[in-house]
């Protein structure tokens, strides 16, 4: 997350205010014990050693207390928290600090540790292949700015940045190439170095070569070049509920665990 934040090549670049919406906790004996995070959107998020998971109250009311020091009058503000069904931990934090359940806003998902990649095949005239990002720019930024609308503001020089993530690796960073030689559908999968943890992030095709089996395509693809880099867990963190979302990672295998909204007015 804090990569992406710091690194990803869409929308506005990273400013140093946007630290002030982070917070870290510690504990003099053993270092940081929790993260809290508080944007002016009213997303919030509290991270916490399972040792101090009786400090979340504590920790919620910290968030408050900024999200109020942000308010720019005195009208009402919407805070709200992104929890994974069955997170008990967080839900009962949350009941006993006045949120309320507000139902599912996005999935996250799961790949079997035992998943095998498929044959991949492609229509004719199609093929896949990593980036370079340098020499291809701008159909990089035309197929991403097809699917995302904040990609179109992308420059190259925050793609490059991009391509300096730790969880980067150019081999990872792969497009599916129409016969015209654009871009039709892409995929990065990010690993972090330490952990072996990885997503499938960002996906997507571009709406003038749907419907040709390329998003399962692309997504296999990234799987494939993340198993053999060693990858520990495949997961994708806040994927989107649309149906057209749903039903590709249904097909592929991915195991999908609800994330309710939980929200209070302050």
């Amino acid at each position: 997350m804090f990569e992406n934040l710091q690194f990803g090549p869409c929308g506005t670049p990273y400013q140093d205010e946007e630290d002030e919406y982070v917070k870290i906790w510690e504990d003099s004996k053993i270092g940081i014990v929790a993260v809290t995070i508080c944007k002016p959107s009213g997303e919030c998020r509290f991270l916490i050693h399972p040792d101090y998971d009786e400090y979340g109250d504590t920790f919620i009311e910290a968030l408050e207390t900024q999200a109020k020091g942000m308010k720019r009058d005195d009208s009402e503000k919407k805070l709200y928290f992104m929890v994974e069904e069955g997170d008990t931990i967080r839900e009962e934090v949350l009941k006993r600090c006045g949120y309320s359940n507000r139902g599912v806003y996005e999935h996250n998902r799961y790949l079997p540790k035992d998943f095998e990649v498929p044959e991949i095949t492609l229509a004719d005239g199609y093929s896949i292949r990593h980036v370079d990002i340098e020499k291809d720019f701008q159909n990089y930024k035309a197929v991403q700015g097809s699917v995302f609308p904040h990609c179109k503001s992308m420059t190259l020089e925050l793609a490059k940045k991009y391509a300096r993530a730790k969880f980067y690796h150019p081999e990872r960073d792969v497009v599916v190439v129409a016969p015209d030689d654009a871009f039709a559908a892409f995929t990065t999968g990010r690993m972090d170095p330490n952990s072996k943890l990885a997503e499938t992030e960002p996906v997507g095709v571009h709406p003038d070569h749907r419907q040709k089996g390329l998003g399962k395509a692309i997504v296999y693809e990234g799987i494939r070049r993340l198993q053999k880099h060693g990858a520990e867990a495949i997961v994708i963190l806040g994927a989107a509920s649309s149906e057209a979302a749903t039903k590709l990672y249904d097909s592929i295998g991915f195991e999908r665990r609800d994330v309710n909204a939980w929200v209070k007015v302050i």
